[in-house]
């Protein structure tokens, strides 16, 4: 049996399930989910980059974004001081920002590669 992406949403992001804007999040992961890349696991990934945007939209509190700028990894009272965790070496396109796009990035480097090799082409 093969789960669909709501049914994923509904088991690791509660509060997207419940959202009248799941139909949205669920269509826009899919829009830029390649099918053919994730195979068996697309739903997977779709779900997981649903659950992402969301967090990142600053709904529900599960990948800790203040405002969708990412996680929080430091705070102050005295003085009002937010810092947000980042990763320069990293180029994910923000998906190391919630726990939903690590689950999508460890997904994508699970994924067998393909290269061309150029080698007899010349």
């Amino acid at each position: 049996m093969s789960l669909s992406p709501n049914q994923i949403i509904k088991a690791i992001c509660p509060e997207l399930s419940g959202s009248p804007s799941l139909p949205v999040f669920v269509e826009m992961a899919a829009e830029v989910t390649d099918e053919g890349f994730f195979g068996k696991l697309y739903s997977h990934a779709v779900a997981y980059r649903a659950c992402h945007l969301f967090s990142i939209s600053g709904g529900g509190n599960s990948g800790n974004p203040v405002m969708g700028l990412g996680q929080v990894a430091s705070m102050s009272e005295g003085g009002l001081s937010i810092s947000f965790a980042t990763n320069a070496a990293n180029d994910s396109s923000g998906l190391d920002t919630t726990k939903y796009g690590k689950q999508l990035l460890a997904l994508i480097k699970s994924r067998p590669t393909m290269g061309v090799n150029m080698a007899g082409l010349k």
